[in-house]
This record gives C-alpha cells, structure tokens and sequence, in this order.
C-alpha cells in the first residue's frame, strides 16, 4: 500500500533550481495522486470550476479560427497547464488560487517560450505519429485496395481477403497510435510544471518526464485506471462532472510532480 500524501500545510517546499532524479513509487500512488487532486479541488471549488469554464471558451473560440485556431491551441495548452501548476503550488503553500494563475505561463512566470516549445514539439510528435500510422494503412493495405474498398458500392462485394487486410491494417494503427500517444503524453506530462517549477529548459524537462513515467509505470497504469473510471462517472450528467473533474486532473498531476521529484 503507498504511503497516504502529507496534508496541505505540510506538503514539500518548492525546490529551487533542477529537480532531482525522479523517485520510484508503489503503484498505490496512482490512487493517491488523485485523492490530492480532489484535495486541491476542495481548496477553493469556485475558482476552479471557473478556470475550467474560462479555459473550454477559450478553446471553443480558438477551434473555430481556421488552421491557425488548431496550432494556437496545441502551443498554448502547455501554458495554461504551467499557470494552473502554480497556482497549485500556490495552495500547496498556503496562498489563495487567483483565476489569474490561469494565465501566469503567459508572463508571471517568465517561461513562456519554454512552455510554448513543449506544445510545439507534442504538435511536431504527433504529425509525425499521423503520417506514421497513414503510411502504415497504405504500406499494408495499398492505395488501390484502400480505394477499392472506400468506393465499392455495395459491402458484400467486398472479398474476403480484402477486408482481413484492412481489419488488420485497422488494427495495427490503432495499437501504433495508442502506443505513440502513451510515449507522448509520457514526455509532456510533468513538463509543464517541471518549467515553471523547477526552471527546467523544455527539452530537458520532457526528458526527465518521461523518464519519471517509465519509473513509475505501475502507478501511471493505476492512474490511467482510475480515469477511465472518474471520466465515465463525470460524463453522466451531460459532462458537468468534468468541471470537477479537469481540476482534479491536473491537481493529482501536480501531486505526482511533488512526489516524484520534490
């Protein structure tokens, strides 16, 4: 069983400079990171539920400005993360959560570039990963099959060669794109606040994330269990549960970062 998390008042101290080697952790720390991601919450409910709101209309609005829209929204995102991590460092020290922290990466903390850089290589990783699994489906299946296949009129036509090749081309990119986004959701997950935490530079901090992940794989499968779980409930009543939820999310993200590295 893990060791339980200290409580707010005795969480540990921001440490200056570059964070230590990532910590090795029981799997049970999976679940704990969450049951302090719901303590973050329980902090100050109000203004996070507003964060949220305030950041869904924010991206609403950037998903409707063509293709600049969409690429503002992937170099962005890491800067909203490393705002809300200080503002859960700022609880963790007995200060108040601002709305205002959702947008510190943006100036307050000085590592905008940086935080921006970490969106520009998830957006680079997963244009490479898009290509990656397409080339896959043409290598197996072939463009005149695809073609084939995409334009037969009629699905009993279809040989049965034809649609075993596609069912496991289909499936070889699914099990390709799921393991591509696992590695990079790896290297960005303590990124954000490894920068504007720790002063780490981008590279070095995605670096140090994902070796951070693969120590702590056992608590990361426990985690990504829980939210498989957590995402379900919270989708039940229309999606409001997510308003709980994101804070939660980034709170126990927080939460791993403290325990890992602090």
């Amino acid at each position: 069983m893990a060791t339980p998390l200290p409580p707010q008042s005795a969480t540990f101290p921001t440490p200056n400079g570059p964070a230590p080697e990532p910590r090795k952790l029981p799997a049970g720390y999976g679940a704990s990171w969450w049951g302090e991601g719901w303590r973050i919450f329980c902090a100050a409910p109000g203004i996070w539920i507003g964060m949220t709101l305030i950041l869904v209309v924010l991206m609403v609005l950037m998903f409707f400005v063509p293709l600049i829209g969409a690429i503002a929204e992937w170099l962005l995102m890491p800067v909203f993360w490393g705002g809300i991590m200080l503002g859960c460092d700022a609880l963790a020290r007995g200060e108040s959560l601002r709305i205002a922290h959702l947008f510190d990466g943006f100036g307050g903390s000085g590592r905008f570039g940086a935080l921006v850089i970490i969106g520009l290589v998830m957006l680079a990783a997963n244009i490479v990963l898009g290509l990656i699994c397409l080339a896959v489906m043409f290598a197996t299946i072939g463009i005149a099959g695809l073609s084939l296949i995409t334009s037969m009129p009629d699905a009993t036509q279809i040989s049965v060669d034809s649609l075993v090749s596609f069912v496991m081309s289909f499936g070889l990119v699914i099990v390709i794109g799921i393991t591509g986004t696992v590695l990079i959701a790896m290297a960005a997950w303590f990124a954000p606040a490894l920068v504007v935490l720790n002063g780490e530079e981008p590279i070095a901090a995605m670096r140090r994330s994902f070796r951070a992940s693969t120590r702590n794989f056992p608590a990361m499968v426990v985690f990504d269990l829980v939210f498989i779980g957590l995402a379900i409930v919270a989708a039940i009543p229309m999606g409001l549960g997510w308003l709980v939820l994101a804070p939660m999310l980034v709170g126990s993200c927080y939460a791993g970062w403290r325990t890992i590295f602090a």
